[in-house]
């Protein structure tokens, strides 16, 4: 055992007395060599977000039968829905707290967006810019406190 590696020995030992727990065994020479090189931690993290991220923004595919494509955007209180749309369109939206229909497009095809989440329809909002439809609607709070039910005892 070299001199360096006897003081990191001691090192060692010595946070495990501080600490008063035992601590995996210390990296061999070979071990800690591996991990000085990092180049192999972007790829890594480049792999898991692709996997993670949906290949369409906000992970909402366009109905079949829609020529349109939704972006779904979320922000702390609010869910965003833009639509780009052609002129022959004449919207009418109706929205549940899970997703929105959208009836109205060019050949009367509605079209059902999934949201991220649950929201709260009657506070929604739509409106009409330069061939896009931007619909905002307000997240619904989850109460995640527990509620007390009293037991009836027959």
């Amino acid at each position: 055992m070299s001199r360096d590696d006897s003081m990191n020995q001691a090192r060692w030992e010595a946070l495990e007395s501080i600490l008063g727990s035992k601590l995996p065994a210390l990296p061999s020479k070979q071990q800690m060599e591996m991990w000085k090189d990092t180049s192999w931690v972007g790829d890594y993290v480049e792999k898991v977000l692709e996997k993670s991220i949906p290949k369409k923004w906000g992970g909402h595919e366009p109905n079949p039968s829609s020529n349109h494509t939704a972006e779904v955007f979320e922000t702390h209180n609010y869910v965003i829905v833009k639509l780009k749309m052609n002129d022959q369109a004449n919207p009418n939206v109706k929205i549940r707290t899970d997703q929105i229909k959208i009836e109205g497009l060019v050949k009367n095809k509605a079209q059902i967006i999934k949201l991220p989440c649950h929201v709260i329809p009657s506070g929604s909002r739509a409106s009409y810019k330069d061939g896009i439809l931007q619909i905002k609607m307000k997240k619904k709070k989850i109460n995640k406190s527990y509620h007390e039910v009293n037991v009836r005892y027959l």
